[in-house]
């Protein structure tokens, strides 16, 4: 072999493993979560401009419909767990969202306190959305949207399963075939 090919080769070996990663071939980590070892993720992401994650956790064991929990803030400092330590079962929903052009997703609800949260995951045509909607109960607007890093919404059951796992929750009316309510105002905290 000439001097001069292997000196090429030489080069180009540091961005073959760097190739590998843009061109989607290895898999990347999963989101971090704030479910607890024995749970699992049905959701999770990290919180865009953020430090914080929402993540909806299901309880392990073959109850129907499974205990879930829905847990947003950080390892260290959880700001939301619902239901909350000892709690009665919480009463999630599920539903699929349905926008034009083949565009859909699932939303994970539930209503606390008068005030209904949205964990929604939204794909197709070019989009790819996931977050965290906070609204008032009958109202038709959001109060705050949060949106996940982009491209690291995870799920640690495949779409399919999740669906049967989640669909004994029942759907959610106000969401289930719709679009998700809009936010017109992006500063309350959660």
């Amino acid at each position: 072999m000439n001097s001069r090919f292997l000196d090429m080769l030489r080069r180009a070996l540091p961005l073959v493993p760097l190739t590998l990663c843009v061109s989607g071939q290895t898999k990347a980590a999963p989101s971090p979560s704030l479910c607890a070892p024995d749970e699992q993720v049905a959701f999770s992401c990290p919180i865009a401009r953020s430090h914080k994650i929402v993540s909806l956790c299901l309880a392990p064991g073959k109850t129907t419909p499974p205990a879930a929990r829905y847990v947003f803030g950080t390892p260290s400092h959880p700001e939301l767990i619902y239901p909350a330590e000892g709690r009665a079962r919480a009463n999630f929903q599920t539903s699929r969202l349905a926008y034009a052009g083949g565009t859909g997703g699932n939303a994970y609800s539930f209503v606390k306190d008068n005030t209904k949260y949205i964990l929604f995951h939204i794909s197709g045509a070019g989009l790819q959305n996931a977050g965290v909607i906070v609204k008032l109960v009958n109202q038709i607007d959001a109060s705050a949207e949060l949106d996940c890093r982009p491209s690291t919404a995870s799920h640690a059951l495949n779409g399919r399963l999740l669906l049967d796992i989640t669909r004994s929750w029942g759907p959610d009316p106000e969401l289930d075939g719709n679009v998700l309510p809009v936010t017109k105002n992006t500063n309350i905290p959660l």
